[in-house]
């Protein structure tokens, strides 16, 4: 079913069993950044609770009916599941919004289409001949009416960026308070969203950078840091401490575009190349507990063109598996994109290998999934995501 703008439609309609389905967005201006979000509100369209609200930064609901999932041909996508909404969310109104200069009348052609299976059973086009100098779009809504759930085609431009849909619905954006001459007694507040940072937070959980404004990815550093609570102590990057009583280290497996595939980690004294293939570096191996900044992977994100996938792993070298103390995480961070975090928040302590996130070029945007999965050791993370090597036993100097 195609929809027009302003037309309304039943889910059932759209979509067999009229709970489960993903929509998938995509826009075509060159040129424009765009920041998608799902929106779910109350009776009285209201963001009552920011947890409701789908994007970079928060990409699933706490009930799990909403959360991101890209289809195969979009720019972004949310897989929606209408029976596990609570009762209290009546609406579900997806938007996008310019991240820098424009204006949505730049857009070329656009749309909304309902996906099934992988199916494609509906559709909402549009194009910027429908739009003027709006910032923000709320493209399509999807709500509930006499308990059956239904759907409108809106099309409906609006003023102001993503902070200023925030507001709209009644949610607060994180901010730097102004400073005030006395102190003000605190007003209760649901705690405000933070757009600048994202915490993958569950297993599957995805979200794509994409280059800015045709430009090439800057350098991608990942960050591996970790604290435990034996030994001597020392701060950390993020503020903690760490152990000088536990070696983990960190590295990747890494598959080029040519087809040819490796890994780079200080165990064989394997540690890449930035600037020649694989255009991926290990900086230094922190056996000593002495470097605060941790341990880092550069990829050099003028060759991203040129890498096909790569999985990031965490192996704990020497001392005691203990994944629940050891409190590791990675950052990975890029020029002009949000901070994205993943913890390895499993409490299994027996297994020495975590392969963290899987990065993959889809289309030239840098796709990152977390896993933390773990493992036995290399062959085992190798057999997981069929990278086809040969392994022997190594050791570093």
């Amino acid at each position: 079913m195609n929809l027009q703008r302003g037309q309304r439609a039943k889910i059932a309609d759209l979509v067999p069993n009229g709970q489960r389905f993903t929509l998938g967005v995509a826009v075509n201006a060159p040129g424009l950044i765009l920041d998608f979000a799902c929106f779910g509100l109350d009776g009285q369209g209201r963001l009552s609770d920011d947890r409701y609200m789908t994007f970079f930064n928060q990409p699933t609901t706490p009930c799990g009916g909403v959360r991101l999932e890209t289809p195969a041909g979009d720019a972004a996508g949310f897989a929606v599941d209408l029976g596990k909404l609570p009762a209290t969310i009546e609406r579900l109104t997806i938007t996008a919004a310019l991240d820098g200069a424009g204006a949505m009348s730049s857009i070329g052609s656009g749309h909304v289409r309902f996906m099934d299976a992988g199916r494609e059973t509906g559709r909402f086009d549009f194009s910027g001949a429908d739009f003027a100098a709006e910032r923000a779009l709320m493209l399509l809504e999807i709500y509930r009416k006499d308990g059956v759930w239904r759907t409108s085609a809106l099309g409906q431009g609006f003023n102001g960026g993503m902070a200023a849909l925030v507001g709209h619905f009644g949610g607060t954006v994180e901010e730097t308070p102004a400073p005030v001459s006395a102190p003000v007694p605190p007003k209760p507040q649901p705690a405000p969203l933070n757009l600048s940072k994202i915490t993958l937070e569950k297993r599957g959980n995805t979200v794509s950078l994409d280059k800015k404004a045709n430009a090439a990815h800057g350098e991608i550093l990942i960050n591996l840091n970790w604290t435990t609570r034996a030994g001597p102590v020392k701060k950390g990057f993020f503020g903690g401490t760490r152990s000088n009583s536990i070696d983990l280290d960190l590295g990747c497996l890494y598959e080029l575009k040519d087809g040819s595939k490796s890994v780079v980690q200080a165990l064989g004294n394997t540690f890449g190349e930035y600037r020649d293939p694989p255009y991926i570096a290990l900086d230094a191996d922190d056996r000593t507990g002495t470097r605060t900044e941790g341990e880092n992977l550069r990829i050099n994100g003028q060759h991203w063109d040129d890498i096909q996938r790569i999985v990031v792993y965490a192996f704990i070298y020497e001392g005691t598996p203990n994944w629940a103390e050891a409190n590791a995480r990675i950052t990975l961070k890029t020029p002009g994109q949000p901070e994205i975090e993943i913890q390895l928040d499993s409490s299994r302590n027996d297994r020495p290998m975590c392969a963290i996130a899987l990065i993959e070029n889809q289309g030239g945007s840098v796709k990152i999934t977390k896993l933390v999965d773990y493992y036995r050791g290399h062959l085992d993370v190798d057999k997981a995501h069929r990278w086809g090597l040969d392994w022997v036993r190594g050791k570093k100097d």
